[in-house]
């Protein structure tokens, strides 16, 4: 399945090279592979297949995602 099927399937639209937030972190689009998106997280050398319907796109400068926040954002309050 390509983006664009993705794009028809899910209504979410994502180009490769875009930035984006799966499960807290962030990523760049890589690709599709079957009916998920192939993310490349920060920090990592191989992208990881995410769920359409989980990613989000990425606006720089209103994101503020800092090492505490990544690490920390399941732990219980």
């Amino acid at each position: 399945m390509s983006l664009r099927d993705i794009r028809e399937r899910y209504g979410v639209s994502f180009e490769r090279g875009a930035r984006v937030i799966c499960g807290g972190r962030l990523g760049t689009v890589a690709g599709a592979s079957s009916s998920h998106i192939r993310i490349k997280f920060d920090g990592r050398q191989i992208s990881s297949p995410c769920d359409p319907l989980e990613v989000q796109p990425c606006h720089e400068g209103a994101v503020n995602l800092s090492p505490q926040t990544t690490q920390d954002w399941h732990a219980p309050a």
